[in-house]
């Protein structure tokens, strides 16, 4: 039998030694969140990385979605059922508010940012509607049968839950092997239903219907996802959808005068980049990278053709350059021409 206090119908299943699984879970999720989030945030707050406000009320949402969940395992946990559905009518709003935050911070992203047709973004893109479409199926489900099926229920909030901390998970440094391999980021996710699989066959002696159910999708639609990486047919797709709401930039024919003057070397010893020119074309070029194709705005402003990355020149009063300004939404840090 279920060891978690459980409705069903008129009945109540007693509490025992295992009612507080949830309750551990739930103080696992936070943590993960900080050992990912933190140290983004403290690149944030030494002006590294430049952020809108939106994103700080996005996590702060986020935070207090952890936050209800534990308390609310908790409460079931102690067996205060009443105050756990009182309680219930905030996390309803605030699901809502979840769910909402997810679908503005996706399409602000595409919109303010403009990538280009090739870039990675819309791959991420995947990852960001995995989130939005799971984390809103679950949640609606768990929220309709919550009077009618209590343990499905904590299952579908648990699956909600787990479902959001893919951004945290892609986040944490140390883990091996995560900027290796995209599946291997959906494996560590997936290690967090394992301990779900684990206490259903420990109470129920059997796999809850949810935990397969809600498994089986979250592995299918990663599946789809990894198949569909860099997919040309998504990003046309998705590039051209966004069209009518930007701004796209207007590339211009650079003189080989006006070329000349930016190529060269940027950065320093320790890091540098090469602006180059091959048949007429300029090139820009880390060390031990392949050569990525850029395009002109101006004569003095030149982006990268393949990914939102733009470079403006800053000339002297005697039309030399002498820095380069990278652009990189979150990230703008110049470095100056080397001789």
């Amino acid at each position: 039998m279920e060891i978690l206090l459980e409705n069903k119908g008129s009945k109540h299943i007693a509490l025992g030694k295992g009612r507080f699984f949830f309750v551990s879970m739930a103080i696992l999720f936070p943590i993960l969140v900080a050992l990912g989030f933190v140290p983004d945030y403290q690149l944030i707050a030494s002006g590294q990385i430049k952020v809108h406000w939106f994103l700080h009320v996005h996590g702060l949402i986020m935070t207090a979605w952890l936050g209800i969940f534990l308390a609310q395992s908790l409460l079931v946990a102690n067996g205060n059922v009443k105050r756990h559905r009182q309680l219930g009518q905030t996390g309803f709003i605030l699901g809502i508010l979840v769910w909402i935050s997810l679908v503005i911070i996706t399409v602000r992203a595409l919109i303010v940012n403009n990538p280009p047709e090739a870039d990675g973004q819309f791959d991420i893109l995947f990852i960001q509607l995995q989130g939005m479409v799971l984390f809103g199926l679950f949640f609606a489900w768990g929220m309709w049968i919550r009077k009618k099926n209590a343990a499905a229920h904590k299952r579908l909030l648990f699956l909600a839950t787990a479902i959001l901390l893919q951004a945290a998970v892609d986040r944490i440094r140390f883990l091996p092997g995560l900027q290796n391999a995209l599946y291997i980021r959906f494996l560590y996710l997936d290690l967090l239903l394992i301990p779900l699989f684990v206490y259903d066959w420990i109470s129920l002696k059997r796999i809850h219907l949810m935990t397969w159910f809600g498994s089986v999708l979250i592995c299918a639609v990663q599946a789809g996802i990894v198949v569909g990486w860099g997919s040309p047919v998504w990003h046309r797709f998705w590039y051209n959808s966004i069209t009518p709401w930007v701004e796209r930039v207007i590339e211009v024919k650079l003189s080989t005068a006006q070329s000349d003057q930016l190529i060269g070397n940027y950065g320093d010893a320790k890091w540098h980049l090469t602006i180059s020119s091959t048949a007429g074309k300029l090139y820009m070029q880390l060390p031990g990278q392949e050569k990525l194709e850029l395009g002109a705005a101006s004569d003095t402003s030149l982006f990268v053709k393949v990914t939102n990355w733009k470079l403006n020149f800053v000339k002297a009063p005697d039309g030399k350059v002498t820095k380069l300004i990278n652009d990189q939404i979150a990230f703008v840090w110049e470095v100056p021409k080397m001789r």
